[in-house]
């Protein structure tokens, strides 16, 4: 679904001053006050690494990824400008933030427009769901949340966690995700992602997924609620395919 190398390789083209712009574009001043506030990081004050600044700081560490703590300051600059910290300096204020403020939930958005290719299909914006892991931190706090990877000659290098994720196909926006242990299964983490799916959205999964189809956990409720439609591949059972269609699957058979 989303080749996340090939996605940073692409973002780490752009030139430095559009990433910083976006970052100030996306991610006004303002929203980040008003998450520190609301989390209560605004009381820790640091007049040299406020926590509006390394809010920004955090999320620039994914803008410039092939860059060095100390390059993603300088960066930043144009922001604050003053001394270059040390690393250990910005890995402390960095852990002294935590996670509460970050703001993904909150800025990101459906960005495809009508005329976005592979947006939509026939009025519907095209969702995707599928999963990936990702290697996190080597610590005995995350092996024990998330688990290692492992053969039977010897564990993985690092704890991974497994990503749900509902994406929209033509911006390749990963709009709501969960994220669970290692040990957990794509189809037992569906419900969390796809009870955001919203009216006039055709859905595409794997047919491992149908599995809940008769549960219709993706059903969404208050002003979402709607008509959601789904399509599958699956093997051409024409039995299968007659349960099927009156519960507004499209499968399309191989």
């Amino acid at each position: 679904m989303i080749d996340l190398h090939q996605e940073t390789a692409a973002l780490a083209a752009w030139p430095t001053h559009e990433r910083l712009r976006a970052l100030q574009r996306i991610i006004p001043r303002a929203r980040v006050d008003d998450a520190l506030a609301q989390t209560g990081r605004d009381r820790t004050h640091c007049r040299r690494l406020p926590g509006w600044f390394m809010v920004w700081f955090m999320i620039a560490l994914g803008l410039f990824s092939r860059d060095a703590y100390r390059q993603i300051f300088r960066w930043l600059q144009v922001f604050r400008p003053g001394g270059i910290p040390g690393r250990s300096t910005l890995c402390e204020a960095r852990q002294r933030l935590g996670v509460a403020p970050l703001l993904a939930a909150q800025v990101v958005a459906l960005l495809g427009r009508p005329e976005t290719p592979g947006a939509f299909y026939r009025g519907m914006r095209t969702m995707a769901i599928d999963g990936f892991v990702l290697n996190v931190a080597d610590t005995p706090a995350n092996e024990r949340a998330f688990g290692r990877p492992g053969s039977g000659r010897a564990p993985g290098a690092f704890p991974q966690v497994r990503v749900l994720a509902l994406c929209e196909t033509g911006s390749h926006v990963m709009w709501k995700w969960l994220i669970k242990s290692l040990r957990s299964a794509e189809i037992t983490m569906a419900p969390a992602p796809l009870r955001f799916l919203q009216p006039d959205m055709l859905l595409l999964w794997d047919r491992h997924f149908l599995t809940h189809a008769t549960t219709a956990p993706w059903r969404a409720s208050g002003p979402s609620a709607g008509t959601h439609h789904l399509q599958s591949r699956l093997h051409p059972d024409p039995t299968l395919a007659r349960w099927l269609l009156p519960r507004q699957v499209v499968s399309e058979r191989r």
